[in-house]
């Protein structure tokens, strides 16, 4: 009878251990699943997507493509869904043109894309827009089809 107590203490014991270990910080198991399935991946910053992952902007614009706001729209119905609303909106560029320019026109580009989720329920304060300009480009603007991944719009999940 003793044996027994001990063996389901342990199994019990193990069981609270990996279900520890299914946690992701603040995140929970569903939402993590969720945020990778959407193409997130996990970065120094947060979870990070890149919308998307090819060009989201033309030279020298800030508005959004509508087959590109579609999919943002959607992806603002899973974030909801899973109770993912604090986010951080980061802006870029390419190197053409000057440096006050490209931090102007990255923070355009993500506000941007913070209107359509506060247009979908997001509230603003849970909402920062950052523009970076040029100072970190996804892939060296060595090319003309490197400079345009490199104007994009990054969505950060803040736990």
């Amino acid at each position: 009878m003793y044996t027994r107590t001990i063996r389901i203490s342990f199994i019990a014991l193990l069981c609270l251990t990996l279900a520890g270990c299914l946690s992701f910080g603040p995140l929970k198991y569903r939402q993590v699943k969720m945020l990778k399935k959407e193409g997130f991946i996990l970065t120094d910053e947060g979870w990070n997507l890149g919308l998307p992952e090819r060009l989201l902007f033309d030279f020298n614009k800030a508005d959004i493509k509508p087959e590109h706001g579609q999919k943002i729209n959607r992806l603002t119905k899973q974030l909801n869904k899973y109770d993912l609303h604090k986010l951080k909106i980061v802006g870029h560029t390419d190197d053409i043109g000057h440096p006050e320019y490209n931090q102007k026109l990255s923070e355009e580009r993500a506000q941007s894309v913070a209107s359509i989720f506060v247009q979908q329920g997001f509230k603003p304060n849970d909402l920062t827009v950052i523009g970076r300009g040029s100072s970190q480009p996804f892939a060296p603007n060595t090319s003309d089809e490197n400079r345009a991944n490199n104007r994009r719009v990054a969505v950060i999940i803040i736990p």
